[in-house]
């Protein structure tokens, strides 16, 4: 007679099977929250403010703090976040510091910047970072907390991005000469007017910053969509080769 073999656990495979278990028990609980803006452009004048409103969808309560970070020499290969912690430092204010919403509230955040006869933008990201509360549950449960991150630009008066194409032992480079960012959202090489095509290269350059284009390009023209405050087109000639 063939009879069943009855299978053998031993502590290793009981301690894999209890640790999936568990697992399968967890229930995800996701402190949400959504930002009405994530990028504020702030001038170096008297009273520049703006707001960013938090609101929890969520039907747990939020607990949420804010924590500001400079960011020092943007775009650079040495760039820095360092946080602002020292009261004397602060040039830029958010208020409220902490905030408690409740389930389908929502909050204004006020930033101000206190930055004054700046000759190039001042970046900062401030984090809106939800803090543990209680999970509310009858089963097992793991608490996701999710932060946002907001750009704030604190921008001169006089205030420009000015894109240059340069070429040099390294190649092709899109450099930033004016005093604030520039986002490059799309980019176009034009062989000839009627002859163009769309390249990978965009993204966001901070003034004195530059974009790398590892492409073989020879006169013609680079056509760019560029977003700042505005929309705006551009259309640079492209350097020959020596």
């Amino acid at each position: 007679m063939n009879y069943s073999r009855s299978p053998v656990f031993t502590v290793a495979a009981m301690k894999r099977f209890l640790v999936v278990a568990l697992l399968m028990l967890a229930q995800p609980a996701l402190a949400a929250m959504s930002l009405d803006k994530i990028i504020v452009y702030l001038n170096d004048q008297p009273n520049s403010r703006d707001d960013i409103v938090v609101s929890n969808p969520d039907e747990e309560t939020l607990y949420l703090q804010t924590e500001i970070y400079r960011v020092e020499k943007p775009g650079m290969a040495d760039e820095k976040r360092v946080r602002v912690v020292d009261p004397k430092e602060f040039r830029l204010l958010v208020n409220p510091a902490r905030a408690v919403l409740a389930p389908g509230e929502q909050k204004r955040f006020r930033l101000m910047s206190l930055e004054r006869d700046l000759e190039q933008e001042v970046v900062y990201r401030v984090t809106f970072k939800p803090v543990v509360g209680e999970v509310k549950s009858n089963r097992s449960a793991l608490k996701i907390l999710v932060a946002y991150q907001a750009l704030v630009f604190v921008q001169p008066h006089t205030a420009e991005y000015r894109f240059e194409l340069e070429r040099n032992a390294g190649g092709l480079q899109l450099v930033n000469r004016g005093n604030i960012n520039g986002e490059v959202a799309v980019m176009e090489y034009c062989e000839s007017p009627g002859n163009c095509r769309k390249l990978s290269h965009t993204g966001r350059v901070y003034a004195g910053a530059s974009l790398p284009i590892d492409e073989a390009l020879a006169d013609g023209e680079l056509r760019l969509l560029v977003r700042g405050q505005q929309s705006e087109r551009l259309s640079l000639p492209v350097p020959a080769v020596e």
